[in-house]
């Protein structure tokens, strides 16, 4: 019969606490604060994902009837262990890890040791979830392809998201374009062949007024682009051009899907400080670059008005 609650010391060695009705209360009220209603104002990054196969553990658990949630806690250790040295990463702290299934909801939640304020009572620190206290968790609901991942990091670890759930972000248009964004920055969407031409800076700003224009990404149409702008000299029909031109790094991307605005304006967006009662903010500061229509000269901040918008700019303006 599973237990509705856990919690397990992870250090080098994996203990069971041993929960009195004090605990199971006090850990209620942590749940309560990092993942229920009163976790919703926390600032912490939050993804949805799905099992990479069915090695997960998640998915192991949703079959086995008689499943022995300490497995959970193995699991973490194994993970947090570097494989050359077998020892515990340096970059990974000791922690607890806290089991609770409820009305079919299985959370997984890791506190880091300096988060927690009483170790014998689990009592809530008033602090938690400020940046000085990390924590990591996941909600399963019984859908292995959406699955809610949190990390109090800017980032999730990939050893908690990958090496102990055996998960992987689930793939959407936002996804696709944060990822293609970080690979045109780092001039890793295209094949190393491609990266030693002496045009890629120009193809890769090409690529970017592709992604600034377009409502969709898709690897083909890119692929006729550049010959076009005399960037790249390619026999389009080979079979394999699409091998010759992209990094193998890029094969995570789908090979076609909307561009996310949302994605653009996190990356992008910027906000300019003028004068002590001005600032500018622009969601894409270089695509209005790109298409000149911002420029400094002097002293001078010069704003070009597209003209579907400058009748409500008079109006904004009074004129």
């Amino acid at each position: 019969m599973r237990k509705d609650v856990a919690v397990y010391e992870i250090t080098d060695s994996v203990n069971e606490v041993k929960l009195t009705t004090e605990k199971v209360r006090n850990i209620a009220e942590i749940f309560d604060t990092i993942i229920g209603e009163s976790g919703k104002k926390a600032t912490h990054s939050k993804i949805r994902a799905e099992i990479i196969d069915d090695n997960s553990i998640l998915a192991k658990f949703s079959k086995e009837n008689n499943f022995d949630i300490e497995q959970f806690a193995h699991k973490l250790l194994d993970s947090e262990r570097a494989e050359s040295t077998g020892k515990r990463s340096k970059g990974i702290r000791e922690g607890f890890l806290f089991v609770k299934i409820h009305n079919g909801t299985l959370t997984l939640l890791k506190l880091e040791k300096t988060s927690v304020a009483d170790k014998e009572t689990f009592k809530l620190d008033s602090q938690l979830g400020t940046d000085k206290h990390y924590y990591k968790a996941c909600l399963y609901l019984g859908d292995l392809h959406n699955i809610a991942i949190i990390d109090k990091s800017k980032k999730v670890a990939s050893y908690w998201l990958n090496d102990f759930l055996g998960l992987k972000e689930f793939r959407n248009d936002k996804v696709n374009t944060l990822e293609l964004i970080e690979l045109v920055e780092n001039k890793q969407l295209f094949s190393e062949t491609v990266r030693n031409l002496p045009e890629i800076n120009e193809i890769v700003s090409e690529t970017k007024n592709y992604i600034f224009e377009s409502a969709q990404f898709d690897k083909t149409e890119l692929l006729g682009r550049l010959p076009v702008a005399k960037l790249l000299d390619l026999d389009l029909s080979l079979p394999d051009v699409e091998s010759v031109v992209y990094s193998t790094e890029s094969s995570e991307l789908d090979a076609n899907f909307m561009i996310s605005q949302d994605a653009l304006k996190e990356k992008y967006h910027k906000t300019i400080t003028i004068s002590d009662t001005t600032v500018l903010k622009t969601h894409n500061l270089e695509k209005l670059q790109r298409q000149q229509l911002i420029k400094l000269d002097g002293n001078q901040l010069i704003l070009t008005v597209p003209n579907d918008y400058i009748a409500e700019v008079k109006k904004d303006l009074g004129i």
